[in-house]
């Protein structure tokens, strides 16, 4: 969800998925306005049960050999689930899809950011500290 908010100490990595959150945009009003039929899905991802971090490189290119997965990224949705969801958000021709597991605090701080967005910040700042 690092595309739909900006969270403390994840700068470069928010600034990534916020770039191509209006890449994708700007391609769906292009291909709008040229009469494309063609439809565009941004999937917002929470966590994913990945073993990604144990394949992460420092900024040397050397192996993070111990870089850890998280609790969170271990209670996150199994990648099928994610690839079904975001497959089926496609297919419904859906602009935007938030894929996150259930529960309430994993979409507080997306309502915050997109409905409260002075409240997120105060809330998101406090919780880094």
């Amino acid at each position: 969800v690092a595309g739909k908010i900006g969270p403390p100490l994840r700068s470069g990595y928010a600034a990534s998925k916020h770039a191509s959150k209006g890449f994708f945009e700007s391609v769906r009003a292009d291909l709008a306005v040229a009469d494309k039929a063609v439809t565009l899905t941004n999937v917002m991802l929470g966590s994913t049960n990945t073993e990604l971090p144990r394949h992460a490189l420092r900024g040397d290119g050397s192996p993070m050999l111990d870089a850890v997965v998280d609790d969170n990224l271990r209670r996150g949705l199994a990648p099928e689930r994610v690839a079904s969801l975001a497959l089926t958000a496609a297919a419904n021709g859906v602009w935007e899809a938030w894929v996150a597991r259930p529960g309430v605090e994993k979409h507080v701080g997306l309502y915050l950011s997109q409905y409260a967005p002075s409240l997120f910040r105060v809330v998101a700042v406090s919780a880094a500290k």
